[in-house]
């Protein structure tokens, strides 16, 4: 029996990238993986430097390299933008690219802010899309079926930790040393952390009444970057069916043991497990129920680390959008960041 094939659009979705840095790592071996699929065609990128943007254009095959993120958003080739800078520079890259009739597809977090958050949802309607691939492992998507089928009953309780030792170490911080200034809008919290709520939401439904506290246990990376920015967190939230949910971040946590979300109830339950941050490591999911002796494993944490971005960025290519988060989820992931913020 052959698998059903994949729908291919009339013609590829026709992208053009802001920023290469990050985009090195995740985007771009995507896209060209989605080219050769003949959903995606790369057509267009955009740095600050010209000597930047066309090193990239001539790394990648990339027909045309523009300086500065207006004249990729004025490009009438491009179908959607993809905004791959950090936080702090989202908002006008979307707004322009939103302005000029393109879809944009932004990191996460969407904003440094819930006002610029909102103000990028009221310019996108539906044409924004939030890169919280998180949610397109396929132990995350086979967790999300199996509690909406009942495996584990009623839901009572949900504890996620997202522990990693990312700053600890002086690769990362040689690569995104900007992490350590609050003003540029990344933060544990608002990166590892919002991964994780985008997934609590994505599994359970819109999170309530959120309390939390947030802290800057490092003032200096590797001893020698200052730090302002918040690297650890913890709080807590109810279901829409009133379970309890806790969840631990940190971007600090030395000797961390990655990702884990484990979810009990009235018959059962459910474990998803990463080494590392969901957005790059593969999610390995294990279950009981009642009768059981032991949790046996339902999916195997396997995949590289650009499937689950590839499978959304597919998912917009070929329509079925559903599941892809948009600016509206994007802006909830704020909202539950500035409320733990707040205390």
């Amino acid at each position: 029996m052959t698998a059903p094939s994949r729908p291919v659009p009339p013609r590829p979705l026709r992208v053009g990238i802001v920023g290469v840095a990050y985009a090195e790592g995740t985007h771009l071996p995507a896209y060209a993986a989605l080219a050769a699929e003949g959903l995606v065609e790369l057509v267009a990128v955009a740095t600050a430097h010209r000597e930047t943007a066309e090193a990239a254009a001539e790394k990648h095959g990339i027909p045309r390299a523009h300086v500065g993120f207006e004249a990729l958003c004025a490009d009438p080739d491009v179908d959607l933008v993809d905004v791959a800078t950090r936080p702090s520079r989202h908002r006008p890259m979307a707004e322009a690219a939103l302005a000029a009739g393109k879809r944009v597809l932004c990191e996460a977090p969407l904003a440094p802010t819930v006002a610029d958050g909102e103000a990028m949802l009221a310019a996108a309607g539906d044409r924004g899309l939030v890169d919280m691939q998180s949610r397109f492992w396929p132990g995350i998507t086979e967790l999300r079926r199996l509690v909406a089928d009942g495996y584990v009953g009623r839901v009572d309780n949900v504890a996620a930790t997202a522990l990693y030792p990312t700053f600890t170490t002086e690769r990362a911080i040689a690569s995104s040393g900007w992490c350590a200034v609050a003003e540029h809008g990344a933060s544990s919290l608002r990166v590892h952390g919002l991964h994780t709520a985008d997934l609590l939401r994505f599994v359970f439904g819109d999170l309530s009444d959120v309390r939390g506290s947030a802290a800057r246990r490092e003032p200096l990376w590797d001893g020698r970057v200052p730090a302002d920015s918040v690297d650890s967190a913890a709080w807590t939230a109810r279901t829409p069916d009133g379970a309890v949910c806790s969840v631990h971040s940190s971007w600090i946590a030395r000797f961390g043991a990655g990702f884990r979300l484990v979810v009990h109830g009235s018959e059962g339950m459910l474990l998803a497990e990463a080494a590392g941050h969901t957005g790059h490591f593969p999610v390995r999911l294990s279950g009981a129920r009642t009768g059981d002796d032991v949790p046996r494993e339902l999916v195997a944490a396997s995949g590289a680390a650009t499937e689950p971005f590839t499978r959304l960025v597919r998912a917009v290519a070929t329509g079925d959008t559903a599941d892809v988060p948009t600016f509206a989820d994007g802006l909830a992931a704020l909202r539950i960041a500035e409320a733990v913020e707040a205390g």
